[in-house]
C-alpha cells in the first residue's frame, strides 16, 4: 500500500512538478554536518532515495563523491537529466545496489519515514565504513502564519494511511537495530520566496496531495488556493530538521 501511493505520487509529471519548486536544504545545514562527520574531497558519499536530487546538489558542493539512488524511474530520470555528473542508480534502501562498507555517509532528505524499518537500517548499516554517518534530512513548514496551519488541516482530511516523519518510528528503527550510535538533531531556518501562483504549486507537491484522484485532488487544491493570502509574493517558512548518527565500529 506504501509503495503504490508512493509510486503513484511520484510518477513523472509529479516528479517535474517536485523539481521545480520543492525547496532545497541551507547551506547552513550541510557545512554543519560535513563539519561533524569530517567529511572532504576524499569521502563517498551517498544520496539514498534522491529523488529528483534536491539533496544531491547541495552535497556536490562538498567536493566528496556522491551516488544517488532511487527506487522509482520518473524521479531518477529527472535527477539524470539535472545531474549527469552524478551515477544514479535504481535501488532502495532496502536493497541497496552498492558494496559491504564502500560509503563514508549516507544521506535521506524527506524520505526515511517511508523505509522498512527493520530491514532498512540494517541495509544502511551493511554499505557504511565503520563510523560512518547516517543523515535524515527534513524540511518541515512552520506555522507561525495562521495560513499554513489552516493548509496542514486541508492536508490532513485528504491523508491516507501512510507513515510520517513526526510520528519518529523511523528513529525507533534506528535504535531497535543496535547498529547505530544514539541519533542528535539540531534545526535551521530557511524561507522559500514564491508567486501566489507557485505556492498552490508547493503544496500540490506533497505526497499525499499528488497520490489523491483527479476530481479529489482538484476540490483539495481548489480549498488550499483559498486560504493562501492574496499577495504578489508568498514566503513559506521551514525548519530543516537535520538528524545525525554514526555506524557503530
Amino acid at each position: 500500500m506504501v509503495r503504490e501511493l508512493v509510486s503513484k505520487a511520484w510518477d513523472s509529471p509529479a516528479a517535474e512538478l517536485y523539481e521545480r519548486v520543492r525547496p532545497t536544504y541551507p547551506q547552513s545545514a550541510i557545512a554543519f554536518i560535513v563539519g561533524e562527520l569530517g567529511i572532504d574531497r576524499s569521502s563517498e558519499l551517498l544520496d539514498l532515495a534522491a529523488g529528483t536530487g534536491k539533496l544531491t546538489r547541495s552535497l556536490l558542493h562538498t567536493g566528496a563523491r556522491v551516488t544517488a539512488v532511487e527506487p522509482l524511474d520518473g524521479m531518477r530520470a529527472m535527477l539524470a537529466r539535472e545531474l549527469p555528473e552524478v551515477t544514479a542508480m535504481a535501488g532502495s534502501a532496502e536493497e541497496i545496489p552498492l558494496e559491504d562498507a564502500s560509503v563514508d555517509a549516507v544521506f535521506v532528505g524527506q524520505a526515511f519515514h517511508w523505509f522498512d524499518r527493520e530491514k532498512a537500517p540494517r541495509e544502511i548499516a551493511r554499505v557504511l565504513r565503520p563510523g560512518g554517518g547516517l543523515v535524515p534530512i527534513w524540511n518541515t513548514r512552520e506555522e507561525r502564519e495562521g495560513w499554513i496551519g489552516e493548509i496542514r488541516e486541508i492536508i490532513e482530511r485528504y491523508k491516507r494511511d501512510a507513515p510520517q516523519h513526526e510520528d519518529d518510528q523511523w528513529r525507533t528503527g534506528v535504535d531497535q537495530s543496535g547498529l547505530f550510535e544514539p541519533v542528535e538533531q539540531r534545526n535551521f531556518e530557511q524561507v522559500q520566496e514564491v508567486s501566489r501562483a507557485k505556492a498552490v504549486e508547493v503544496f500540490a507537491s506533497r505526497s499525499y496531495v499528488s497520490a489523491l484522484p483527479d476530481q479529489e485532488r482538484k476540490r483539495a487544491l481548489e480549498e488550499i488556493a483559498a486560504v493562501i493570502p492574496d499577495r504578489e509574493t508568498i514566503t513559506i517558512p521551514y525548519t530543516t530538521e537535520v538528524y545525525w548518527t554514526r555506524r557503530t565500529a
